[in-house]
């Protein structure tokens, strides 16, 4: 069961609470800063650890979250989200980049066999023009495009020299040159939306309830969009999402 950390109000106790269709393990924390949140914050976190809650939505700028990450807890993991939604956030990169779908040249890598790249291909070969492969997979992948779209996709050996105005990774591997859209970064920022969360919008996290809800299955990839996507600033944080 995932968790969810809440505010503690009068009457407000510690267990089961269903938010957005989702049955979720709730705890309840003091608001604010300083001593007595930070100890109410511990046992909160305590608590979730007890009953074996690794992921949790926190709320909106929550200040405890490290606390909680020392007990275990962590918010829920956004990879598989990121990659159900990998041809929609290359699109949205695209249109920040200024890149046109009919004149762009868009490369999709990865170092091992990609079922997110596959994917990611098959919605975008419709609409980019020039889209280049390079994956283990990359020449049987062009070969079934070919066969079931009509499309001209062109291949590329690791180790290649790659020329793209946007080269998506959706591994740890990253060209040395050019604009890349690293997808397994954690610097990478992405924020979605989807219908229907009324008030809880505004009091959690809302890419981390986005998150809780796709891993729960109470949300589809196709209910929720990408709303912007943020790239890594030059030698900013790459490390990995987990």
């Amino acid at each position: 069961m995932l968790g969810l950390i809440g505010y503690r109000d009068a009457g407000e106790k510690n267990g089961a609470r269903t938010l957005c269709g989702v049955r979720f393990c709730a705890v309840y924390a003091a608001r604010g800063e300083g001593m007595l949140a930070a100890f109410s914050a511990k046992r909160a976190a305590k608590y979730l650890q007890k009953r074996h809650v690794r992921y949790a939505v926190f709320p909106k700028d929550y200040p405890y979250g490290e606390m909680f990450a020392r007990c275990g807890v962590l918010p829920p993991p956004e990879q598989p989200l990121r990659m159900a939604k990998a041809a929609e956030i290359i699109r949205c990169t695209m249109a920040q980049l200024g890149l046109a779908p009919e004149r762009a040249r868009i490369a999709l890598c990865a170092s091992s066999q990609s079922a997110a790249l596959e994917a990611a291909a098959r919605e975008l070969v419709g609409d980019v023009r020039y889209l280049t492969l390079c994956a283990p997979s990359g020449e049987r992948l062009a070969r079934m495009l070919r066969w079931d779209c009509g499309a001209t996709v062109h291949t590329v050996q690791r180790g290649e020299q790659i020329t793209a105005d946007l080269t998506v990774c959706f591994d740890e591997a990253l060209p040395s040159s050019g604009t890349v859209l690293p997808l397994q970064s954690g610097a990478l920022s992405i924020a979605y939306g989807t219908e229907n969360l009324g008030d809880a919008a505004a009091v959690w996290n809302e890419d981390q309830l986005i998150c809780a809800l796709y891993a729960s299955l109470a949300r589809r990839a196709d209910e929720i969009w990408v709303k912007d996507v943020k790239m890594p600033s030059d030698g900013g944080e790459t490390a990995n999402l987990p």
